[in-house]
């Protein structure tokens, strides 16, 4: 009997979803089943599109090239660097006579320098000289006068005024004490008298850009 029910049911629900679901009444599919023909299984992450689900993050800036690093030490600069500077001859500088005392106040005013010497006021250039410390501490040297010659810095000698360039580093710099070797300097150069004390003290001075020893 209880078969005979259940037998009924069944033939019941059918003949209801007959009548009640048409054709017509499905409605079409969403997507084209041609379409879903040979789809992947699985696909490249890389061409699945990535969503983080909130905002974009600002694109970073491409990397600008910076300026090497100041060299204060031995070895040699980057040629991008080297060809800012034009290489002074000491013995340029030292091609003319100059006295070695000269006072602000004396009768007679201090002499001109050559006209070709003086044009080099504000140049950037390179020179090689020896170094004679005149500031320095257990860190190094931060400031040093440049001679034409070792006499002239190593064995108590003298140099003309014309004979050595005054020489900083910027602030808080330091380069390496070279007593006997050669240093290359590279900066800007100021031509002219400096004055302390009534008394013309240099007529060349220079802040060093790079400091190069062992070259």
């Amino acid at each position: 009997m209880r078969l005979a029910l259940a037998l009924l049911g069944l033939g019941g629900l059918a003949l209801a979803l007959r009548f009640a679901l048409e054709p017509d009444d499905i409605g079409t599919p969403l997507v084209d089943v041609a379409e879903l023909e040979g789809a992947p299984l699985r696909v490249d992450p890389s061409e699945v599109p990535q969503d983080g689900g909130g905002e974009e993050e600002p694109a970073e800036d491409p990397p600008t090239e910076t300026e090497p690093e100041v060299v204060f030490e031995g070895g040699y600069l980057p040629d991008e660097i080297e060809n800012r500077y034009e290489w002074l001859e000491f013995s340029f500088l030292t091609s003319f006579e100059y006295p070695d005392l000269v006072e602000l106040d004396a009768e007679e005013a201090p002499p001109d320098l050559p006209s070709d010497v003086a044009e080099l006021d504000g140049e950037l250039v390179a020179i090689e000289g020896f170094m004679n410390p005149l500031a320095f501490d257990r860190e190094g040297v931060s400031q040093f006068a440049l001679v034409n010659d070792p006499l002239n810095c190593c064995f108590g000698a003298t140099p003309s005024m014309n004979h050595w360039i005054d020489v900083t580093l910027p602030e808080g710099e330091r380069t390496a004490f070279y007593s006997l070797d050669p240093v290359a300097v590279y900066g800007r150069l100021e031509v002219g008298e400096a004055f302390e004390d009534g008394f013309v003290v240099s007529l060349f001075r220079m802040r060093a850009d790079h400091v190069l020893g062992d070259f």
